[in-house]
């Protein structure tokens, strides 16, 4: 096995995409809530808000790949692992490094600039390890608090990089991790329904295998729909909580138009579903919907909550 297999074998794992939505995200709201707080981030607190969640989102989905071999063999044998290509022992312990140096990192991100320990930082990135192996070893094996586990990480993303810089003020990022932990549950939801045959071989119990399919994705439809009045809460308080107003018009733009592509790729899966038994064309649909279409259009709202760095 050649030096060029090996190294795109560990970029796959990586997931180049995932990797830039976490360290992306987290970073760009707390450029956002510098902003909001008149205050200028540091070189090195950069660096850090940028290393620390690749190195979560990197460990975490080691040990996901790893619980997923037997699925996996099944729906994507051509990854990594399950191709041989990669040792899963390697794979465990390199995983398990990098979410402890996470931990390590966060509680350190201001420490250059302000001589000072961000133990809230620390604490949250440990938590979000324990959610982590809990739904890799766990969760994905029983329902919806398996899916409510991954949609908790993907929606801590802007609420770590708040927190990161700005450790005193815990409700900066509060309406749009809220927002997001309700979009991510039902797209996990539809990305489990997508792999539903794999998932029923390899044991696990998401819900679209206790539930059905159908079922699942009427259920997973619901979870988009509460993204709609959450997320505008950090830049329009319609509701009169009193959230801190940290985002503007791009913000709710961006916003809007993930919302309706939610809308848009949940409608032409279900559509597919209906109308076909075939197993090779819905898996295909869940796909370039679901796996990759909603992550697309998640990558365009983070460019325009980045544009409201600058406008």
């Amino acid at each position: 096995m050649g030096l060029g297999t090996l190294i795109i074998a560990w970029i796959k794992m990586i997931r180049p995409p995932i990797l830039f939505l976490c360290s992306f995200g987290a970073l760009v709201s707390a450029l956002n809530c510098a902003i909001y707080n008149n205050e200028t981030l540091s070189y090195v607190q950069i660096l850090l808000l940028i290393i620390g969640p690749a190195f979560l989102s990197t460990g975490t989905m080691f040990h996901n790949d790893i619980t997923d071999l037997e699925s996996d063999k099944i729906n994507r044998p051509k990854k990594p692992v399950p191709a041989g290509i990669l040792k899963k022992k390697t794979v465990y312990y390199t995983g398990l490094a990098l979410m402890i140096s996470s931990i390590f990192l966060a509680t350190l991100v201001n420490y250059v600039d302000k001589r000072s320990l961000n133990w809230e930082c620390g604490l949250f990135t440990f938590v979000l390890v324990v959610i982590g192996l809990y739904y890799n070893y766990y969760g994905k094996h029983h329902g919806i608090f398996g899916h409510m586990a991954v949609a908790f990480g993907v929606g801590a993303i802007p609420y770590w990089g708040g927190l990161a810089a700005f450790p005193n003020q815990p409700l900066l990022m509060l309406p749009l991790a809220v927002a997001i932990f309700f979009q991510e549950t039902g797209r996990e939801i539809m990305v489990c329904a997508g792999d539903l045959v794999g998932d029923i071989k390899a044991g696990f119990k998401t819900t679209p295998v206790r539930h059905g399919r159908k079922r699942s994705m009427q259920f997973a439809l619901l979870f988009y729909l509460l993204f709609i009045p959450i997320f505008p809460l950090s830049a329009w308080d319609w509701a009169g909580i009193q959230m801190p107003q940290i985002f503007g018009s791009f913000y709710l733009i961006g916003g809007g138009i993930l919302a309706i592509s939610l809308l848009i790729t949940w409608a032409l899966t279900y559509n597919v579903v209906i109308r076909t038994d075939d197993e090779k064309r819905i898996w295909k649909s869940f796909e370039r919907n679901e796996r990759t279409g909603t992550r697309i259009v998640i990558i365009i709202f983070q460019i325009f909550i980045f544009l409201e760095v600058f406008y």
